[in-house]
């Protein structure tokens, strides 16, 4: 049976963080593995590093269920083959950042978040084949792919779910009313579950 690791909720909290997933690979070398993703996102400089993990391994596959928004849709860029369940999105946008200070240092916030976006634009071009360009503009739109989506725009390799899977577990519980442009299913699954206005659960 295929070693399987599944990464639920926030990137960079529990069990979602590059030591604990970097470990779970080494324990692994020279196998292929699944990881399974169903996350919001989170760190961002954590959903890299576990991007580079991923590419370090080399037989990593990434199943997406649920939702792989943000930092989470960054760190299956890594992966040697990535699926998305039918039910399922992806979503990239721009890194983002709480900050305080002067003037000065929120300058320096924005360049660095500048800089950022720079480089997981080249991260998605690299596994899409997409122009910079392109990419950088979807991230500042903030683009929601379904599977079928994703697959058309080279996001994913696959997409599963129909007979040959089981039914994808609940999308990842989030306040998806903090993005700029979610998909209307996520905004009533989030006011159905009372996530709206309380951000993770």
């Amino acid at each position: 049976m295929t070693p399987t690791l599944h990464i639920h909720g926030p990137i960079g909290e529990g069990e979602n963080t590059p030591p604990v997933i970097g470990g779970f690979l080494t324990a692994n070398s020279g196998q292929p593995v699944t990881i399974v993703v169903n996350s919001f996102g989170g760190l961002a400089s954590d959903g890299a590093a576990i991007m580079a993990l991923l590419e370090q391994h080399g037989s990593v596959r990434a199943e997406v269920i649920g939702v792989a928004a943000s930092a989470a849709s960054l760190l299956i860029m890594g992966a040697a083959q990535i699926a998305v369940h039918v039910a399922a999105h992806l979503m990239i946008h721009e890194p983002s950042n709480l900050a305080w200070g002067t003037a000065d240092d929120l300058r320096r916030e924005a360049d660095t978040l500048d800089k950022l976006t720079e480089t997981y634009a080249a991260a998605y071009s690299r596994t899409t084949g997409h122009p910079v360009e392109r990419i950088r503009a979807w991230m500042a739109a903030e683009t929601w792919m379904t599977a079928e989506e994703a697959q058309a725009l080279n996001f994913c390799d696959e997409v599963i779910g129909e007979a040959e899977v089981p039914a994808p577990e609940p999308v990842a519980a989030f306040d998806y009313t903090r993005f700029k442009a979610p998909p209307p299913d996520l905004l009533r699954i989030a006011a159905r579950e009372g996530w709206a206005g309380k951000g993770a659960a």
